[in-house]
């Protein structure tokens, strides 16, 4: 290898890389400390690039039928110039509207739920209770056990009224330090919201500006694959957010709406409960199954048990008939690798981490996929190397047992001389 100028500068580079790699692993404590310092600072712009996603799928679709020319004239300077305005506002007027009717019709539904829960679970606490008893009068050893003087609720009683007294300074530094969080959270969503919309408003001419700004500091080679790989996630970020809002509209709707026609009781709680809980992907429509049964145990426990089975039947309707038609291929990912992401992404960041590791699986999924297929057609690999062929074993059948083994030509021809005569005359008939 030649020591030039541009080796030396990559030689030196790596050093640095190493080193600083080094320094990380023995000052991790410094290190999550800037990287919690640093999230806080990008908050409202992760907000930001959160609000553009979302509010770029209703904005594309307005746009596409707003003031649009359909005998192909121009529709006029004003009309352009105010085409992405209203569109922004109309994508912002439909996501406060949704929020509105979430507010105003569901939560009273949901707090009524609630409230019905609340009330039922004395009952069924008390349900509980006679059942314990019953059974332990038919079994002697249960009656021993519920006989024994195991608890002490004086003494537990005390702990908690001076734990009370102890830790009241707490509580209320802990409550001002909620509240302290709360208006921080309000004003860096404001402050998302803002760059938000100015990054609607001129999406394009950002665009261009990050375009030159890769291709003035990058080779051309680099910058092009830098700038298709933007593109390839954009487009597939794209297709996860509207593949994962749509199941939830879907999902949502169709157990809210079943629940109401079959009778279920707190059928408006559980259809937000599912569609919130389906943006975590594979196990979130579980996870909802299971709370809402036990909402519904809690008055009539074979209404539990028919919920489950509905939502059973319900899923496999939706996942193989209703949602591939609706989303298609938006959300298509290997179970394997949906499942390792789904545990990497709840380890790291939380709850959080399950909210997005679907979008995010998704584009780095498609931007690995589109390395590998690139490198595999640039080198000219035949598809022999890295196809597997799964052979499927054959009954075993008499008549085509001979047909398994390789054929003997000789032997063929041999038969074939001695039946010459028989085989001629059964071709003229």
């Amino acid at each position: 290898m030649e020591l030039n100028k541009s080796t030396m500068l990559k030689i030196f580079f790596l050093c640095v890389c190493v080193i600083l790699v080094f320094l990380g692993f023995q000052h991790l404590d410094i290190v999550f400390s800037f990287l919690t310092w640093l999230l806080g600072v990008l908050t409202p712009f992760i907000i930001a690039g959160c609000c553009t996603f979302f509010l770029n799928v209703p904005l594309k679709a307005i746009e596409k039928v707003l003031f649009r020319s359909k005998d192909g004239q121009p529709v006029g300077k004003f009309k352009e110039k105010a085409r992405r305005p209203i569109a922004i506002a109309l994508s912002i007027g439909i996501f406060i509207t949704i929020i509105s009717v979430f507010l105003t019709i569901i939560i009273p539904e949901i707090v009524n739920s609630l409230a019905m829960i609340a009330e039922s679970i004395p009952g069924f606490v008390q349900s509980v209770q006679e059942q314990t008893v019953k059974i332990g009068e038919e079994s002697e050893f249960v009656q021993q056990i519920l006989d024994m003087d195991i608890i002490d609720w004086s003494s537990i009683t005390n702990f908690a009224i001076n734990f009370l007294q102890d830790n009241a300074g707490n509580m209320v530094s802990s409550a001002m330090t909620v509240i302290t969080s709360i208006v921080s959270t309000a004003v860096n969503i404001f402050l998302g919201v803002v760059i938000s919309i100015y990054t609607l408003m001129r999406k394009e001419k950002l665009s261009s500006d990050l375009k030159k700004l890769v291709y003035s500091i990058f080779p051309m080679k680099a910058a092009d694959f830098i700038v298709e790989l933007g593109h390839l996630a954009n487009q597939s970020f794209y297709n996860s957010i509207t593949g994962q809002m749509t199941e939830c509209i879907i999902i949502g709707s169709l157990t809210a709406l079943g629940m109401t026609i079959f009778g279920f009781p707190y059928a408006a709680l559980v259809g937000v409960l599912i569609a919130i809980l389906s943006w975590i992907p594979m196990f979130g429509v579980g996870i909802g199954i299971v709370i809402g049964a036990l909402f519904l145990l809690t008055t009539d426990p074979m209404q539990a048990l028919w919920f489950v089975v509905f939502m059973i039947c319900l899923q496999q309707i939706e996942g193989n008939f209703i949602f591939p038609r609706v989303v298609g291929s938006n959300m298509g990912l290997p179970p394997l690798i949906m499942v390792s992401a789904i545990t990497l992404f709840a380890s790291f960041f939380g709850l959080i981490g399950l909210l997005v590791c679907g979008p995010v699986t998704s584009v780095f999924y498609t931007l690995v996929k589109r390395f590998v297929y690139t490198k595999i057609q640039e080198r000219q690999i035949p598809p022999e190397k890295y196809e597997i062929v799964v052979e499927v074993p054959q009954k075993d059948d008499k008549r085509f047992k001979k047909h398994s083994d390789p054929i003997d030509l000789s032997a063929l021809e041999k038969h074939l001389k001695k039946h010459e005569k028989k085989y001629k005359s059964k071709i003229k008939k």
